[in-house]
C-alpha cells in the first residue's frame, strides 16, 4: 500500500520596486486610462484603500489639504493628499465613483501581462498601500504616525509593514508591539541603600507619546468643527437667499416706481388731449352758430322780397 506525497510550494509574492511603480504609471497615462491613473495615485502616493480611492471626492477639502474620507466600517478619517496629486485628479476630471474595484484589479492585471512583470511579483490595488505602508516605514517614518495615515484601528496591524524595514532595532520594537506586551525587566540587585519609592518600568511606546498626542489633536480638531462648519454654511446659504430676495424685492419697488412715472406721462398726455378735443368742440359749435344765424338772415330777407313782389303784382293787377 504506497502513500502519495504531496508538496505544496506557497510562493511568496514580491513588491514592486519605485521604479517599477513608475513605469506602470507611465504605462497607464500612454494608454490613456485617466481614472485608473488617478486610482494608482491615490493608493500608491496617498495610501488609501481601494474603496477610499473609488469615493475620494474633491469637494470634501478641509484647510491644509485635509480632505475627509469614510473608510472601514464607515469610520471617518482625515487624510493628508498632496497638493500636486490633487492637481493632477483635478486635469483628468476626477469625479467618484467613476469606476469600480474590480475594473481596476482586472486591468492591473493585465497591464502586469503586457508589461512582462514576473509571476512572484505582486500588483493589485492593495499592493499599491502596501508599497506606500512599507515605503513610509523604510523611510524612518514612526509607527503611530503611520498608523493615523493608514486609519488602522489597531497599531499592530501597521506594525506588519514597519517589520518589513531594514533596521534591527525598528524590528525589535516592531515585535513587540504584534506580542501585544514588553518584556519584564530583570530584578535589580538588593542595595544597602535606604528603601526608595518602585519606579515604574518606561516602555519603549513612550518615545511616541508626543507624537501621538499631537496627531490626535491634529485629526481630532477638523473633527470637532466639522458640524459647526456645516452649520456656518448652511447659515451662509440662508444669508445669500435673504440678500437675493432683498434684492428683488428692491427690483420689484424701482419697476413699480418707473411703471407709476410711465402713468402719470400717460395721465398728462390724455389730458392734453382731453384740452385739445374740448378746444376743437368749442370752435365748431361757434361756427355752426354763425353759420344758424347767417341761415335765418338769409330766410328774413327772402321773406321781405317776397312780399315786395307780391305787393307790386297787386298793384298791377288793380
Amino acid at each position: 500500500m504506497g502513500y502519495g506525497l504531496k508538496i505544496v510550494i506557497q510562493i511568496r509574492k514580491m513588491l514592486p520596486s519605485p521604479q517599477l511603480l513608475n513605469q506602470v504609471a507611465n504605462f497607464i497615462q500612454e494608454r490613456r486610462k485617466f481614472s485608473y491613473f488617478c486610482l494608482f495615485l491615490l493608493g500608491e502616493k496617498a495610501g488609501l484603500r481601494v474603496s477610499e480611492a473609488v469615493n475620494f471626492n474633491l469637494s470634501l477639502k478641509k484647510k491644509s489639504n485635509l480632505y475627509l474620507i469614510q473608510g472601514k466600517k464607515h469610520k471617518k478619517r482625515f487624510v493628508f493628499i498632496d497638493p500636486q496629486i490633487i492637481e493632477t485628479l483635478k486635469q483628468n476630471n476626477w469625479k467618484p465613483q467613476q469606476t469600480n474595484r474590480f475594473s481596476f484589479a482586472h486591468f492591473l492585471q493585465k497591464t502586469k501581462k503586457d508589461l512582462g512583470i514576473p509571476a512572484n511579483m505582486e500588483l493589485t490595488p492593495h499592493t499599491l498601500r502596501r508599497c506606500f505602508a512599507t515605503y513610509q516605514a523604510n523611510s524612518r517614518m514612526p509607527l503611530p504616525v503611520l498608523q493615523k495615515v493608514l486609519g488602522h484601528s489597531s497599531i499592530r496591524t501597521t506594525a506588519l509593514y514597519w517589520k518589513r524595514t531594514d533596521n534591527p532595532k525598528e524590528k525589535v520594537i516592531s515585535d513587540k508591539w504584534l506580542v501585544g506586551k514588553l518584556p519584564k525587566e530583570p530584578p535589580k540587585p538588593i542595595e544597602s541603600k535606604p528603601p526608595e519609592l518602585p519606579k515604574l518600568p518606561e516602555n519603549n511606546w513612550k518615545i511616541f507619546l508626543n507624537i501621538q498626542k499631537e496627531i490626535n489633536t491634529f485629526i481630532s480638531e477638523p473633527s470637532k468643527n466639522l458640524v459647526l462648519d456645516k452649520e456656518k454654511e448652511l447659515l451662509q446659504g440662508k444669508i445669500k437667499q435673504l440678500e437675493q430676495e432683498k434684492r428683488e424685492q428692491k427690483q420689484i419697488i424701482i419697476n413699480l416706481k418707473n411703471d407709476k412715472k410711465d402713468l402719470e406721462k400717460q395721465l398728462i398726455q390724455v389730458q392734453n388731449e382731453k384740452r385739445a378735443l374740448l378746444k376743437l368742440l368749442s370752435t365748431d359749435l361757434k361756427q355752426q352758430k354763425t353759420l344758424t344765424q347767417l341761415d335765418n338772415n338769409k330766410q328774413e330777407n327772402n321773406q321781405e322780397l317776397h312780399q315786395q313782389l307780391i305787393a307790386q303784382i297787386e298793384i298791377k293787377l288793380k
